[in-house]
Parts: C-alpha cells; structure tokens; sequence
C-alpha cells in the first residue's frame, strides 16, 4: 500500500507556524532554536552504550536530508577528536536496505560510508566504530582521517515498520564517545567542539516539526490549457554526490515547474529486490535472482531540500507484459488516465523529479538511465 504520509495538495495545505531554518551545504549545518538556547548537554553527554536519542528525519518528521518517502533516516554527531572514537552497536534492522554515513563538518572529501552487506554482523547485531584511524580497532570502522566530528545518519529503506516507528523492528542502536584510552566521554568531548552538539539538539528539539515552508498555505495553480512544450525537459545524472548524499544511489533529475503545465515521464524500469509488501508490478526479484537495483524510486523535491511526494518501485502500476511506466506530476491526484501520479508541490517551492537508483548492480550501473532506462519527458495541457 501507498503510504499517505505526505504533502497535501497545494489548496489543502494547513496553515502552521514552525521554526526551523536548515542551511545544508558542503560547508555547514545549522538550524534555528528557542530564544533559550539548545539543550545539547542532555543529548551529548549520556555515557557509552545507553544514549539511543537518534533524531529521527522523514517526509513526515523535519524532512532536511531529502529522504525518500518510503525511507526513515536517523542521524546523530559523531566525534574523533584527539584520539577519540565513536562506537555504534545494535541489532540488525529488517529493511530492504540500511547504512551509516559520516559527514565530517565542514564536509569534505573524507566522508564515510557503509551499507548493511559491509557491515559485519553476527548473531543479528553489529557494532561500528567511527575513528580518525583504524588501527588496532577490532571489527567494521570508518577511517575519518584528520576531521574531528560530525554528523552520521543511519538510513533504512523500507524497513518493516516503515509507518509506525520506522527502527526496522529493532530498538534504536546505541552510540557513545570514548578517548584514546577508552574513558567514555561526552560527545562535545569526543569533538572538541560544542558546535556539533548544538546543532544536534536544536533538531532533536523540533519534535519532527516539519519547516514552515512545507506547512503553509499557498494559492491554487492556475489552469494550463496549451502546454509549454519548448525547450523539451531533460533530466541531469548524478551519482551520489553533493551534501548529505548517499553514495549507493545513482538519480536522473529533470527540473520542473507545472506554470507549463503537467509533467508526464516515462522510462524502462529496472527490476529490484523483493520484500514482503504488496507489488503492483511483477519486476521484483530475489537477491539470489540478481535484480538489478536493490531499490528505485520517483520524488519530487522541493526548494531548500526538502522531498514532496514519492512512489517507490513496487508501488508503480505497470501494464502487463511491460517493463515501461509512466507518471504525471500534478499539482492534484489522481489525474484520468495515468496510473501513477505525484503530487508536484506548491510551485513557489518546486524544484526537480528525482529518479533515484539505489545500489545499481555492476552490470547495471553502466546503462542505468541510458537508452530505454533514461526518462523522457513533456508537458501535458492541464483544465483545473
């Protein structure tokens, strides 16, 4: 089933005054907080083992990493300062994908990624460790190098409880901070900086408040009877790049904007690992079967990264005997005769459509979004 966790319609949209202010960028990370200040001791200096307060981010709750609407994204500051470790251990989650990312503050190139197959696992828990170095550190680490702390967010895609808690059936895993000699400290300890634990409780004191932008009224779009059709949209390939990125996906991103009216896409889709959700398709497939892409999807972004609306792979009606979908974006759904249509968002705030692969396999990613697998796209007259 389609999840309904999602932006409404441009005129049904509610009114809400909230106050955050998210600046992602390669070089910062900020948000607005209570004229009293973050309460960062709280959240950063609970001892190894026994601090779980992830923040959690999703359409529905803060929405600032561009999560996709069948993900839930969890995310905390990690520290490797002077010496310092972090170290995160849990049960394993059933999804069909989850990984850790370390994004050093300011970002750079030394940022740190695993996915689930990468992680080592035994008798259904693991157990990650963030260092500067990994010498002489037993298990999986992420080797950070000269950076001293940041921000790591946990992703699952679909995991089983992806609309009621979102932790993949699993209690949250546990993250701490000990020094070179093994002494738990405090995050603000383990980064040298209080900065990063700042910015960490200013989010976890949004309770999920989603930016006032994605809750705010804003007038009905006007009717396009003649389309704009030139110049033809055309989409852009990134692979995993950018701030806050994930670097197992690939994406095709065609810039929108429903002033010329409806946009209609259509491509090849690839198949994709199976799970245990209803399928409107016949394209999933086991791992042992090699699908192609462990996951895809379509979203619509919005200004100031944030997602809008999402179909995910075996969400998206195929006709029979076809391999070839096609959707509408609209300000409205559903539209008569597409089966598949995304919401595009109030046009002040309307950005792309994100063709998200994730995990390509290597025979795959060279001719992801080539050929028959690259989305055409037009616009299409809209009455109302």
């Amino acid at each position: 089933m389609r999840l309904t966790a999602k932006l409404s319609p441009v005129h049904g949209l509610k009114s809400r005054l909230l106050c955050l202010t998210v600046a992602l960028s390669a070089l910062t990370l900020a948000a607005c907080t209570s004229s009293s200040g973050p309460s960062s001791t709280t959240a950063t200096t609970r001892p190894l083992g026994t601090n779980t307060a992830w923040v959690k981010d999703s359409t529905s709750a803060l929405n600032v990493f561009l999560p996709d609407e069948d993900s839930i994204y969890w995310f905390d500051g990690y520290g490797t300062a002077h010496g310092g470790r972090t170290v995160i251990s849990g049960g394993v989650p059933t999804a069909r994908y989850w990984s850790f990312t370390a994004y050093p503050i300011p970002q750079n190139s030394q940022r740190q990624h695993l996915h689930d197959t990468q992680i080592d696992q035994s008798d259904g828990r693991y157990r990650l460790t963030i260092a500067q170095k990994c010498t002489g550190v037993s298990g999986t680490c992420m080797a950070m190098g000269t950076t001293n702390g940041g921000i790591v967010v946990m992703r699952l895609y679909v995991p089983d409880d992806v609309s009621g808690a979102g932790t993949g059936g699993v209690p949250l895993p546990s993250i701490g901070y000990v020094d070179q000699s093994g002494k738990e400290i405090s995050l603000d300890q383990a980064t040298g900086n209080p900065t990063i634990g700042q910015v960490i409780a200013a989010y976890r004191d949004q309770h999920g408040a989603l930016p006032a932008a994605l809750t705010q009224s804003y007038p009905p779009p006007a009717p396009v009877p003649v389309p704009v059709t030139s110049p033809t949209p055309v989409g852009g390939i990134t692979y995993g790049t950018g701030p806050y990125a994930n670097p197992d996906n690939i994406y095709e991103h065609i810039a929108y904007t429903t002033t010329r009216g409806n946009l209609v896409v259509a491509a090849k889709a690839p198949t994709y690992q199976t799970d245990s959700n209803p399928k409107a398709n016949d394209l999933a497939r086991s791992s042992d079967q090699h699908p192609q892409v462990r996951y895809w999807s379509l979203c619509t972004t919005l200004k100031g990264r944030h997602t809008g609306d999402c179909l995910r792979d075996e969400q998206v009606v195929i006709p029979a005997k076809s391999d070839t979908f096609t959707v509408i974006v609209s300000p409205t759904c559903p539209v008569a005769g597409y089966a598949n249509c995304l919401l595009a968002g109030p046009e002040p705030l309307q950005n792309s459509l994100a063709y998200r692969n994730l995990l390509p396999s290597s025979s795959f990613k060279p001719i992801a979004f080539t050929g028959s697998y690259r989305m055409t796209a037009a616009y299409v007259a809209r009455n109302s």
